[in-house]
C-alpha cells in the first residue's frame, strides 16, 4: 500500500521548498557588512539626493568637446547634441567644423552613422546598449544621456552604506539585490559629486567618472568637465561648453532621413 502525505505536511513541504530556494540562490543577493542603521539612513539619503540632481532638466541642447585617449590613439572632438529624456539623443562629433560620426536614439534602437564612410551604418536592436564597441569606454547610452542632462547617473540601489575608511567624508557603497555589480559614491562636505565608479563582485573597477567642474546655471549646477576611465585607463575627458536646460525639440530631431543623415 503506497504512502500518502498526510494534508497537514503540506506547510512543511512548502516552508522546507521555500528555505531551498533561499539557500540555492542567495548567492545572487550582494550583501552588506553589518553596519549601523542610522548611518546607512544617511548613506541612503545621501545616495538619493545626488540621483535626484537635476531630474528636472529633461531636455538639453548644446555643444562641448570631448578627447578621446587609448593606448593607441588620442582624438579630440567638437560634440553639438540635443537628448530628451529617458533615451532620445542626436551627438555628432565633428572636427575642424565638419560631421565624422553621428549617434542618434530614437527611445526604441540606436544608430551609429560615420559621415567619412568609416564604418557602413549601424543600428543597434537595444534601446540603451553599450557604447565600448564605438568609444571604447564602457558606458551605456542612457548614462551618457543623463551626463547630457546635467544629472549624475546613479544606478537604481537597494542597500546603502558608508565605507569603512579614514575621511571626514566617506564614500557611500551601492548594491542592488540579484545583481554582483556595485557602485561607489564619493561626494565633498556641500553634497557635490567628486566621483562616481563602477565596480565588479571582486570590486575592480569597470570604470569611474570624475567630476572636475560645476557651472550655475540659474538655479541648477551642472557638471561641466568630467573624466570617464575604465579599468584598462581608456579615458574620455568632457568638457561642456554651451548648456542650454529644458529648450523645445522636435521629434524629427530623433528621426533618421533617408539619405541616413
Amino acid at each position: 500500500m503506497k504512502n500518502k502525505c498526510h494534508p497537514a505536511c503540506f506547510p512543511l513541504i512548502l516552508w522546507v521548498m521555500v528555505l531551498v530556494i533561499l539557500v540555492l540562490f542567495s548567492g545572487c543577493a550582494r550583501l552588506g557588512p553589518q553596519t549601523d542603521p542610522a548611518m546607512d539612513q544617511k548613506a541612503r539619503s545621501l545616495a538619493t539626493d545626488v540621483r535626484s540632481q537635476n531630474q528636472g532638466v529633461t531636455a538639453s541642447t548644446g555643444t562641448g568637446w570631448v578627447e578621446l585617449e587609448t593606448d593607441s590613439r588620442k582624438e579630440n572632438f567638437k560634440i553639438a547634441w540635443a537628448a530628451t529624456a529617458p533615451n532620445r539623443l542626436r551627438l555628432t562629433f565633428l572636427v575642424s567644423g565638419h560631421p565624422v560620426e553621428t549617434i542618434v536614439a530614437t527611445g526604441e534602437h540606436v544608430s551609429f552613422i560615420s559621415h567619412t564612410r568609416k564604418h557602413k551604418p549601424h543600428t543597434t536592436l537595444s534601446s540603451d546598449p553599450d557604447l565600448k564597441r564605438f568609444i571604447h569606454v564602457p558606458i551605456k547610452l542612457s548614462e551618457m544621456i543623463a551626463i547630457l542632462l546635467g544629472q549624475i547617473p546613479v544606478q537604481p540601489f537597494d542597500h546603502a552604506w558608508f565605507k569603512p575608511e579614514n575621511s571626514n567624508f566617506p564614500s557611500v557603497i551601492l548594491t542592488k539585490k540579484w545583481r554582483s555589480t556595485l557602485q561607489q559614491l564619493h561626494t565633498d562636505k556641500t553634497g557635490r559629486v567628486q566621483q562616481l565608479s563602477f565596480l565588479d563582485e571582486n570590486n575592480n573597477l569597470l570604470y569611474g567618472i570624475t567630476y572636475l567642474d560645476y557651472q550655475a546655471y540659474g538655479e541648477i549646477f551642472i557638471p561641466v568637465t568630467l573624466l570617464i576611465q575604465d579599468a584598462q585607463g581608456r579615458k574620455i575627458h568632457v568638457t561642456l561648453t554651451r548648456f542650454v536646460p529644458n529648450p523645445p525639440i522636435k521629434a524629427s530631431v530623433f528621426r533618421l532621413t533617408e539619405s541616413g543623415s
